[in-house]
């Protein structure tokens, strides 16, 4: 009894514990009843000699210290941890599979000659012209100012109705955009400098987060540059149009600069992809430049045609013409127009005022009344009025003023204007006043 008793049963409780993790980890065949009914209940399991050995060794250890064994089983590390414990209490027992840690592959270095160089300054510089270009553009149309042109059709093109969108210069948006693009390009320049300045031997460097993150970035500035290139292409291919189709093949500088200025811009842009990051981006960017394009087509045009009739009606000019009255004056007619000028009645009208010739049909030709014409030279927008009109502020057409200062606007009937004036009401159509009127 004592301690040799309590080293015994921990040494038979150790060796239990690894034939059950070795068996775990191994097939097992069961045995026949013959065999189990031989076995003696209070046998010792079987345990691998060289695992019990190292069991045994574990625990003839000191108290204070802990004692481990490796054992190499069917490929894999096992750990055989006793902790030995105060007094005489049996050691504790722990079985562990040591799983050795695999080493991680360094990154491969950045290969310097698969990433595209395209000139990035060069599309900087060419966007910064078409900013440039445009502003002037901008500036002049505000101002009302005439540009600077060799030729006749930058004028034509620029005072269309083509060269405003929403109120604001097309010149304008086109600003913006040349500057977002070089602003793009300059950036895009930037990382690329830093990629192709680092040497090509420097493996370390290839290999380091810093360098593959500008990489991508640079990637990525790239494949939105070419986005931008082909947006620009699609404007400039639909002024193209408008100066061909809609404005007579006008020849306009500027509008032909811009537009060179968009596809060398686009070229550079397509020359800096990759050929497996072009193969992905060309169906997008061919699509973005199809929109650009319609879209165009829609929103200009339908702007252009608000823009050149509002430019129509502002220029637009009325000679004066008489109207031509096609119904025949009747004597009375004749009688009532002829006591309404004697009483210093007057009708107010315009020229182009369709009421002013309905009230002049319903006296007829040949009846004279008493008429003054508010636009003897014709009408154009913002003429004033004559000043026999303006004088008894005229605000409509027409307008009977009658000597006692009653006004009547808007066309009358003979009947009511004989009312007003204290004339006789007009007779009975009966045979012989038809008569009269045909032969007066």
């Amino acid at each position: 009894s004592g301690p040799p008793r309590i080293a015994d049963s921990a040494g038979r409780v150790a060796m239990t514990v690894l034939s059950v993790a070795r068996a775990a980890s191994m097939p097992t065949a069961r045995l026949p009843a013959t065999a189990r009914a031989r076995a003696s209940p209070r046998a010792s399991p079987r345990v691998p000699p060289r695992l019990a050995g190292a069991a045994r060794g574990a625990l003839m250890a000191p108290s204070s210290a802990t004692s481990a064994t490796r054992v190499r089983s069917s490929g894999r590390a096992s750990s055989l941890r006793v902790r030995a414990s105060d007094e005489n209490a049996a050691p504790s027992l722990s079985v562990a599979d040591d799983e050795p840690d695999t080493p991680k592959r360094p990154p491969k270095p950045l290969d310097l000659a698969t990433i595209p160089r395209p000139p990035l300054r060069l599309a900087a510089g060419l966007a910064a012209v078409g900013c440039v270009e445009s502003s002037y553009l901008a500036f002049e149309k505000l101002t009302g100012g005439a540009v600077t042109c060799p030729l006749t059709g930058c004028q034509t093109a620029l005072s269309s109705g083509y060269s405003m969108l929403f109120g604001v210069p097309l010149s304008a948006y086109g600003a913006a955009a040349y500057g977002l693009v070089a602003a793009l390009a300059w950036w895009g320049a930037g990382m690329a400098s830093e990629i192709f300045d680092v040497d090509a031997n420097d493996a370390e460097v290839l290999a380091s987060k810093e360098i593959r993150e500008t990489a991508d970035a640079y990637s990525k500035a790239r494949a939105l540059l070419c986005f931008s290139g082909f947006g620009l292409a699609g404007v400039s291919t639909y002024l193209l149009y408008v100066l061909a189709v809609p404005l007579g093949g006008a020849e306009c500088v500027y509008c032909l600069t811009s537009a060179a200025l968009s596809f060398s811009i686009c070229a550079i842009a397509w020359s800096g992809l990759a050929p497996k990051q072009a193969s992905s981006t060309a169906p997008a960017a061919l699509a973005l430049y199809a929109v650009v394009v319609l879209s165009c087509y829609v929103v200009i045009g339908s702007s252009a045609a608000k823009e050149d009739a509002k430019a129509n009606f502002a220029n637009l000019t009325l000679p004066y013409a008489a109207p031509v009255i096609d119904n025949k004056s009747t004597a009375y007619s004749r009688d009532l127009a002829l006591f309404l000028k004697e009483k210093g009645a007057k009708m107010y009208g315009a020229f182009w005022c369709s009421h002013c010739e309905d009230q002049k049909e319903i006296f007829g030709a040949g009846a004279e009344i008493p008429y003054v014409e508010c636009f003897p030279n014709g009408w154009q927008r913002g003429a004033p009025l004559d000043a026999a009109c303006l004088n008894v502020d005229i605000t409509g057409f027409p307008t009977w003023i009658l000597a006692d200062g009653t006004r009547l606007e808007g066309d009358k009937s003979l009947k009511e204007l004989a009312e007003k004036v204290g004339f006789r009401a007009p007779p009975a159509e009966d045979a012989a006043s038809q008569l009269d009127d045909l032969l007066g």
